[in-house]
């Protein structure tokens, strides 16, 4: 895997971090909303864009490590396919090789 691969998926992850913890915040409005504003899960450590998602979504995403949630036009075609599109966000899957074992290993779920 080359530093950048490396990179990209550590970033990512860190998002997936982020968006566990805010799940935590959230559920309380999901209650009324069945929504969650979730940070997009980009490989731009600089990006920090909110999505609305159904808290149906969020968790079927959860679901797989080496899926997250993006922009659309924010996916990283070198690591990732579009699994999934919505109008607000794109799923990614990460490809086999390094890009999955660094979602798998960096699963807070897991």
């Amino acid at each position: 895997m080359s530093e950048r691969e490396r990179k990209l998926g550590l970033n990512e992850a860190m998002f997936r971090q982020v968006n566990e913890r805010l799940e935590e915040l959230n559920r309380t409005f999901a209650d009324f909303t069945d929504h969650l504003q979730v940070v997009c899960e980009c490989a731009d450590i600089g990006c920090a864009e909110m999505i609305d998602v159904p808290a149906r979504d969020y968790e079927r995403v959860r679901a797989d490590p080496t899926h997250f949630i993006v922009l659309p036009g924010h996916e990283v075609a070198e690591v990732e396919d579009v699994v999934e599109e919505q109008a607000r966000f794109h799923v990614v899957r990460k490809r086999e090789g390094d890009p999955a074992r660094v979602a798998r290993a960096t699963d807070p779920r897991d």
